[in-house]
């Protein structure tokens, strides 16, 4: 089992427990196995050589891409006491990838989940998907690893996590705000300075009687947003001061994208 959501972990499955062998593998062997993690579909040398070694020598570009296969092959034959000998397949037309006979990844799954949350779903449905979808993300896409080549996938996960969270708690806020209030907690901690968040986080909190929560929920924005230099816009500062007042009636609230 590969986990390459938060911090990269493998695991080998020996009798009736798993075992952590993640620190059998060196940095970039482990970068390797999170490379191909994230293509299931398989990945060129080219490819693989000009992301992970740029600096590779161009009369010898593939010769460290070669080596740390070789080395990976070793470390887990060791690791698992023989039982497994490679986990890298390479295709006929060249590309390596991942054996799916031999190897799982909490990535292959998460990607199911999030398709599980889409609004042509039903509610119930997107509920429990979301609930799984809780449980697997930990955290940023293989933390620990550096390379520029990570950037763009982990923030598009981020951003996928987010917006399941989100647009659910849209779906529910009538019929359950108390679930949509902790899905949109849930959004926040994946997207601490967007202010819009807040404000619909203290009209959910004003719908439900927690008056002294939208105190809380400025206080807690004012402090994130000092953290860039900045504090909440006026709109949102009066809106939570309207929100504290007892009344009948709140502001409607702006749904965004």
């Amino acid at each position: 089992m590969i986990n390459v959501i938060g911090h990269l972990r493998t695991t080998y499955r020996r009798g009736d427990h798993h075992e952590d062998i993640t620190s059998a593998f060196a940095p970039r062997q482990r970068e390797v196995l999170a490379f191909l993690a994230l293509h299931p579909e398989g990945a060129r040398r080219e490819t693989l050589t000009s992301l992970l070694w740029p600096e590779a020598p161009a009369d010898r570009p593939h010769n460290a891409l070669h080596a740390t296969l070789s080395q990976l092959r070793r470390a887990l034959r060791t690791a698992t006491h023989g039982t497994l000998t490679d986990v890298i397949a390479r295709r006929d037309d060249g590309a390596y990838a991942l054996d799916r006979d031999q190897v799982s990844v909490d990535l292959w799954e998460a990607n199911d989940i999030l398709d599980a949350t889409r609004p042509h779903h039903s509610t119930e449905h997107r509920l429990v998907a979301v609930q799984r979808l809780d449980e697997l993300y930990l955290g940023d896409l293989a933390e620990g690893v550096n390379g520029e080549w990570i950037e763009a996938p982990r923030e598009s996960l981020r951003r996928d996590v987010l917006d399941a969270y989100s647009a659910l708690a849209h779906t529910i806020d009538e019929t359950d705000p108390e679930q949509a209030l902790d899905l949109l907690e849930r959004a926040r901690t994946l997207d601490r300075y967007n202010e819009v968040i807040y404000q619909e986080i203290a009209r959910l909190q004003a719908r439900l009687g927690h008056r002294e929560a939208v105190t809380r929920t400025l206080a807690l924005l004012t402090t994130t947003l000092a953290e860039l230099g900045e504090h909440p816009s006026p709109e949102t500062a009066s809106l939570c001061e309207s929100l504290q007042r007892p009344r009948s009636t709140h502001p409607s609230r702006d749904k965004t994208s």
